[in-house]
């Protein structure tokens, strides 16, 4: 046999048949087979349509990192249902709105899918079509209340196959997904099983370095794949994962510097992809990349995107981009006919993409453009300085100047000195830096600008 494109259960069924007693996953010092995940999935199938679940109805998914959401996320879909994963991280307010956007049959949150099944029928499956909705997912929702993205087959499956083999994905592998898999960084990683990796899983519903850390060792990982929040708050710890031979990271613009001071520290090569759940998964760069350009892109564009820079904004279009948005008329289109993904950046000359900023995040000093990229990735360069973020903050009499939070002991005056002797215009310097604890969060890895921003204006 072999596996259907669109109908993501026929891999675990190639899976089963050729290599069933291989781990599917690893949880808490066990494995399930692949064997044992595909009876898990035909079981929870028939609990599904015992529950009234048919094709076409909604179901909601809001579930830690546990076997349960795998066998969950193949056996939804595969009734010609739409899956809903609902971070455990929404509050009582955005869950309702969910609900009420949604409108799911079932919300499954624990036991509802533990029982036996004997003597229960096996409802059909739903035939493979590249144009249905599989899948609605939610942006981080930086402004505002998340939009609902509608994720067809096709998406999935052109997506499955640019990431897996940029990665270099193989049986062989054993892949931990550092962010929640109800978010599209982590959802990424569930591909990978489709080629006969073993997914790894961290189960607790709140991210540590130190578990993460004793997971990936303990599962024997091969590949990590979170946010560049995770590799920094992992590098404050001691580091040992012989067995792991890439990390890759999206969600947030990888730090050069962190990227650097990772492989130096661990000899893992680090890498990027780029994309958004609103637009789609544009560019992948892969473990093998030349490591300057590992460590400063995100590597090249994927085969079957369809991509631009316009104004210096990256644009894209094409079977990697849904049409709509649940519940809406229209999706992430502008009227020129593509999506605008609101970052800056720039294609190379050997092909790999540089994203340079946001938009919507550059500061205008005195008429005077200032990435504050640049200017956070020079002051995480200071030895006393974990993490940085600069905002604008407005200014009467040049419209906005720069302003730095930082996560580490060092004061002003000890900055500027250090900006001044790296050679940093001084337009660029931060007019005030304060130390925090940590630094706000408003998705997996990003780092919420907005509130920095009205903490600024507060200060």
């Amino acid at each position: 046999m072999k596996p259907q494109p669109y109908r993501p259960v026929s891999y675990l069924e190639w899976n089963a048949a050729r290599r069933g007693s291989s781990a599917a996953i690893w949880e808490g010092g066990s494995e399930i087979t692949f064997e044992e995940l595909l009876e898990h999935v035909r079981r929870i199938q028939k609990l599904l349509a015992a529950m009234a679940v048919r094709a076409g109805d909604v179901v909601g998914v809001r579930l830690p990192n546990v076997w349960q959401y795998v066998a969950l996320e193949l056996a939804i879909p595969d009734l010609g249902a739409v899956i809903v994963p609902m971070p455990l991280s929404l509050g009582e307010h955005e869950v309702h709105w969910v609900l009420e956007k949604t409108r799911p049959s079932l919300v499954i949150t624990g036991d509802e899918i533990g029982a036996a099944a004997e003597g229960l029928p096996a409802p059909p499956a739903a035939e493979p079509d590249p144009s249905r909705i599989v899948e609605i997912a939610m942006s981080s929702g930086t402004t505002g209340m998340p939009k609902l993205a509608s994720l067809s087959a096709r998406l999935k499956q052109v997506t499955f196959e640019s990431f897996t083999s940029r990665l270099g994905i193989t049986e062989e592998d054993r892949v931990l997904p550092m962010t929640p898999l109800t978010q599209g960084i982590g959802g990424m990683c569930l591909y990978c099983m489709r080629l006969g990796a073993a997914l790894v899983m961290l189960r607790e519903p709140h991210w540590t370095a130190e578990h993460c850390l004793e997971t990936a060792a303990a599962a024997r990982a091969t590949v990590m794949v979170g946010v560049p929040t995770n590799v920094i708050r992992m590098l404050n710890q001691p580091v040992s994962l012989p067995t792991v031979r890439a990390v890759a990271v999206a969600g947030a613009p990888l730090p050069p510097e962190i990227a650097q001071r990772w492989e130096k520290s661990t000899g893992i090569p680090i890498s990027s992809f780029y994309g958004s759940m609103d637009a789609g998964q544009l560019a992948v760069a892969s473990p093998s990349d030349p490591q300057n350009l590992r460590w400063t892109t995100v590597g090249r564009p994927h085969d079957r995107a369809e991509w631009k820079i316009v104004d210096g904004e990256i644009c894209m279009r094409g079977d990697l981009v849904q049409d709509r948005y649940w519940g809406e008329d229209a999706g992430p289109y502008a009227e020129d006919g593509w999506a605008h993904m609101g970052d800056l950046g720039f294609v190379d000359e050997s092909g790999f993409l540089h994203v340079v900023g946001r938009v919507k995040d550059i500061i205008i000093r005195g008429g005077t453009n200032i990435n504050p990229y640049e200017v956070e990735s020079m002051l995480r360069m200071h030895p006393a300085v974990l993490d940085a973020c600069v905002v604008g903050r407005p200014d009467a009499e040049l419209g906005e100047v720069p302003v730095a939070f930082i996560v580490g002991d060092a004061d002003k005056d000890e900055l500027d000195r250090f900006l001044e002797d790296r050679g940093l215009a001084h337009y660029k310097w931060p007019a005030a830096v304060y130390s925090v604890g940590e630094l706000p969060l408003s998705g997996p890895g990003k780092v919420n600008r907005n509130a920095l921003r009205e903490d600024a204006r507060a200060m």
